[in-house]
């Protein structure tokens, strides 16, 4: 589904990410790599291979929509450094023509020259391009500006008419503010009050669809 903000095209991904096609830009936020074996760690069970799944639902983006450039919004790689940091580190490497930028998180608190050892360019809070700013939080944004963020990890709950409830992520836009959907597999969801102007886009298997 596409959305223009401030005369800019983006395009909401069913794969939990957006897209600035005239840029070639892909936007991810909160990914959360290592938080499965970080939570193996600490003693609290995780399935054995639940950690690839993120590793390879960001090899298939790259590949099928082939950017330029991919900002990650913050809370890439969860807290401590761990095993999966060379699964991280190998994916990078496959994409050496991709320009990735990340925006730190809470999350990000790894040394930042193991990012940058793998060219990854490093931006403390925000990042200012034009009429947009990528943030992590949202953050106090000109009334001319557009936030586009993570941290929230919003999400919608459905209701159908034999008491069926479905909880889904979701893109938020309230006022000048677009939420990213979380792309890691293991982040949960925080369900969203809507305000009577927001727009509110449930992230389908396949799709992404305007609620009304």
């Amino acid at each position: 589904m596409q959305l223009t903000l401030k005369e800019s095209v983006f395009t909401l991904l069913p794969e939990k990410a957006l897209y600035k096609e005239d840029e070639q830009l892909l936007i991810i936020a909160d990914v959360h790599l290592g938080k499965a074996t970080h939570f193996r760690n600490e003693g609290i069970y995780m399935p054995a291979m639940a950690h690839r799944e993120d590793y390879e639902a960001l090899r298939r983006v790259f590949l099928k929509f082939s950017p330029r450039k991919v900002y990650f919004l913050g809370d890439l790689f969860h807290s401590k450094l761990n095993g999966e940091w060379r699964l991280f580190a190998a994916l990078i490497k496959e994409f050496p023509h991709i320009a990735f930028t990340l925006v730190k998180g809470n999350h990000d608190i790894i040394d930042a020259t193991l990012f940058t050892e793998l060219n990854i360019v490093i931006v403390e809070e925000v990042l200012e391009e034009g009429a947009f700013v990528y943030s992590h939080m949202p953050v106090d944004t000109p009334a001319d500006a557009i936030n586009i963020v993570g941290h929230i990890h919003p999400g919608v709950v459905l209701n159908g008419k034999a008491r069926q409830r479905i909880k889904l992520p979701c893109f938020h836009l309230c006022g000048n503010t677009l939420l990213l959907p979380a792309f890691g597999k293991l982040t949960g969801l925080y369900i969203i009050d809507c305000g009577k102007d927001d727009r509110v886009f449930a992230v389908l298997p396949s799709e992404v669809l305007e609620l009304a």
